[in-house]
């Protein structure tokens, strides 16, 4: 009988992900796939943000190259809440010279020498050879070199693409810059990784390449994800409290939070537009810290990564509306030194309409809500 059990749980799992990834990889035909009309000597544009060296803050530029777009999307769809696919060049190979060229754009605009962290983002996988040649990455990194203020340089990626060869290569140019990775982690739990972000990343992966990160020097910054499509409020806090704590019981005390937001094209934007999915409250993310807090004191730097991205998002993390900048106000002020003091006049009577929300429950399986409410958008379309 357990047997059968088994069985019949895979099946549905199986036809669940498939339906994930059938619709992922339909609403992404829907991208302009010409692109005739961007200049890929152009990048997608910078930001300046907090980071943090030795315990203090110091400022950080945000560096987003437009790059050929991630290959997960063109094997699978894609995760289930990007729609970062959009503003690539869905699949067009450039040159090293355009990346150098798009780099240079921003050189002209800023001093990295103010920057003491320079991130360097491509809206996928920067150390994924099919999307940015190694040789194009060295050019960079020589260039950012010739920076002697710039203390560290973040580069983010799927870890299963550094490979010992193209770490090497880039610490060789970086004459004792630190290194740091910052990968989508999302959650420790693999069941709503297959089936909700559909990651097509496994534990295993993790626990795999950490140590050897450690071995040669290099920092890793894992991104976890607060609300994947198909969970509840609750579901989705317990969800990052519990990864929270499997990354802190490995030795990993630098996390940052990616808050989803509805972006065009996605599988989220799909549950959006059919009421099935709200983006989570800014409520959930004051619990969060607080419970962090109370649990980890200083131990644990957790920072709260804005959710204003590189393509626009239609919906985004909110409250009611009358108590929202105040909140977005002390979760900045709260990035800067990890102070959750910040919030502690924090009240509006919509934060009872979010404890309420802490109260429903989806009596389905994930498997089964998936198919349930893919098959709602599927007799709408």
């Amino acid at each position: 009988m357990a047997d059968r059990e088994e069985v019949a749980g895979s099946i549905i799992e199986k036809k669940a992900l498939i339906r994930v990834q059938t619709l992922a990889r339909r609403l992404r035909k829907k991208n302009n796939e010409d692109g005739c009309n961007i200049d890929y000597k152009i990048p997608i544009g910078h930001e300046e943000r907090v980071g943090h060296l030795n315990n203090q803050p110091v400022r950080r530029i945000v560096i987003y190259l437009r790059s050929t777009g991630c290959e997960w999307v063109k094997k699978t769809g894609g995760c289930t809440m990007c729609g970062f696919y959009g503003v690539t060049t869905h699949g067009k190979r450039i040159s090293e010279d355009e990346y150098i060229s798009q780099l240079n754009y921003v050189l002209n605009k800023i001093d990295l020498n103010d920057y003491p962290i320079v991130c360097i983002y491509n809206d996928g996988n920067i150390l994924n050879e099919n999307e940015v040649p190694i040789t194009a990455l060295e050019k960079i990194f020589k260039m950012i070199n010739d920076f002697k203020k710039v203390q560290k340089v973040i580069i983010e990626s799927r870890i299963e693409y550094a490979t010992e060869d193209r770490v090497n290569r880039i610490l060789q140019i970086m004459d004792g810059k630190n290194l740091e990775i910052a990968f989508g982690f999302e959650t420790s739990n693999q069941e709503i990784m297959k089936l909700c972000i559909n990651k097509g990343f496994s534990l295993n992966n993790f626990n795999h390449f950490l140590p050897r990160f450690r071995q040669i020097g290099i920092s890793i910054r894992p991104l976890l994800l607060l609300k994947p499509p198909f969970l509840t409020e609750g579901e989705a806090i317990a969800d990052v409290l519990s990864t929270v704590d499997y990354l802190f019981q490995r030795g990993v005390y630098d996390i940052d939070l990616e808050v989803t937001t509805v972006q065009k094209n996605t599988v989220v934007h799909q549950l959006w537009m059919n009421k099935l999915y709200r983006p989570p409250w800014l409520w959930s993310i004051v619990y969060i810290l607080l419970q962090c807090r109370e649990k980890y004191q200083d131990r644990l730097h957790f920072y709260i990564s804005p959710w204003e991205y590189s393509i626009k998002s239609i919906d985004e993390v909110r409250n009611c509306g009358k108590c929202d900048k105040k909140i977005i106000d002390s979760i900045n002020q709260y990035n800067i030194n990890f102070d959750t003091t910040v919030f502690e006049s924090l009240e509006c009577s919509c934060r009872n309409k979010w404890q309420k929300t802490l109260e429903e429950v989806n009596y389905l399986n994930i498997p089964k809500r998936i198919i349930s409410q893919l098959e709602i958008i599927g007799k709408k379309d």
